[in-house]
């Protein structure tokens, strides 16, 4: 399916609000963010491209929760704007450079990301296996699904879930919902306005929390 962007606007303003002297995402309050229409937030995401913007809220929400573990990775990290500003091991399967997947969405009209140096190349079930951490993030990660919701590229989330004592994602309830882990015993953690994705910033983006629990704050 072709992906529209409704409203080509100018982000000349926004560019020079948000990006740094090297062309990364600052972290900025949500009340920044949302100084600028959500047109101009929308295909901001779509060109660079990102699926979560690194809100100061998100990323302190995000620091307290991977705290209490000795090592935290991020799979699905893309151009590395979460993992980078939490200041941990990033991965990505890099699935956007293969030949097939850059055809399918230069026929979507969706740019494909640039993986930086920073962000290591391995499938998540690969890294995880490799570094061994205690806690795993994943930011609008797709699960794996033959049919329906999800895709055939996404992740086993339910094979991750019983290796690492904490899993996190950061998502929307109706992009993620059916997310088979679900169904399985975990918090969410809302924070009214101040997570920014794809599908918005309303309170259907969330962050869910699985696995030990004892200890999360929230």
């Amino acid at each position: 399916m072709k992906i529209e962007i409704a409203n080509k606007v100018p982000l000349d303003k926004l560019k020079a609000a948000v990006l740094d002297a090297k062309s990364r995402i600052k972290v900025l309050p949500a009340t920044e963010w949302l100084s600028f229409s959500w047109d101009e937030i929308r295909l901001f995401m779509h060109e660079y491209p990102i699926y979560v913007l690194p809100t100061k809220e998100l990323i302190d929400t995000l620091k307290t929760l991977i705290a209490p573990y000795r090592k935290t990775i991020e799979i699905g990290a893309g151009t590395g704007n979460i993992g980078r500003n939490l200041g941990i091991q990033m991965t990505d399967s890099y699935l956007q450079t293969r030949p097939d997947i850059k055809a399918y969405y230069a026929l979507a009209g969706q740019p494909t990301i640039t993986y930086p140096s920073d962000v290591m190349q391995a499938e998540a079930q690969v890294a995880i296996r490799i570094l061994k951490p205690d806690c795993v993030l994943g930011c609008y990660v797709t699960h794996y699904s033959k049919e329906g919701e999800g895709n055939s590229w996404g992740v086993h989330f339910d094979q991750i879930l019983p290796k690492v004592k904490r899993l996190i994602l950061v998502g929307n309830e109706e992009t993620h919902g059916a997310n088979p882990i679900m169904k399985v015993y975990h918090k969410e953690v809302i924070l009214p306005g101040k997570i920014i994705t794809r599908a918005g910033y309303g309170n259907d983006n969330r962050i869910y929390v699985w696995g030990d629990l004892g200890n999360l704050q929230f």
